[in-house]
């Protein structure tokens, strides 16, 4: 979400009254498709959309179909690979609407194929890993043509799940 938010009223604002907020959420209408129009630039003291009435009616969204208008934005810090084109490469925003506390734990535990690595020893990560199967075969959820058994596999190198041996002095 974008942490520099424009206040009313500063310069051409009234065509992007989007940006006074981080986020918007509004009952599903036909007609308010976007938050701005690229005619705004021309009209600033009147805007041919004015997203601010979107939300003005305060209108109840108990149980109606949702719009989230999301203000998103980055910081750019200049370079000199900017020259004579600045690249795109890195800059990828995303929003993720994620359920808080809606689960009591986590629900992929509940999955009859799941599993779990732990050290044998905590203290000593050399030791090697433990695999706990919780009833399951190894066949249950195995990709096929594997040479070895995949629990001979970490035994033999537990580093593929799990870090267990130190690399460059680290572990």
């Amino acid at each position: 979400m974008s942490k520099q938010l424009l206040p009313e009223g500063v310069n051409s604002e009234k065509t992007i009254p989007w940006a006074r907020h981080q986020l918007v959420v509004t009952k599903h209408k036909d007609d308010e498709q976007v938050s701005s129009s690229p005619y705004a630039m021309w009209d600033s003291l009147n805007p041919v959309t004015d997203f601010s009435k979107f939300y003005e009616d305060d209108e109840n969204i108990n149980g109606e179909d949702l719009v989230f208008w999301i203000t998103s934005g980055m910081h750019h810090i200049p370079r000199a690979e900017d020259l004579p084109l600045t690249t795109t490469v890195g800059n990828h925003l995303t929003f993720f609407l994620l359920p808080l506390n809606y689960f009591p734990t986590c629900p992929s535990v509940t999955s009859r194929d799941h599993i779990r690595i732990e050290y044998k020893d905590p203290k000593n990560p050399s030791e090697g890993v433990r695999v706990e199967r919780n009833g399951n075969s190894y066949e249950t959820c195995s990709m096929p043509n594997i040479a070895k058994d995949y629990d001979e596999l970490l035994q033999e190198n537990p580093d593929i799940v799990i870090e267990s041996r130190l690399s460059r002095g680290i572990l």
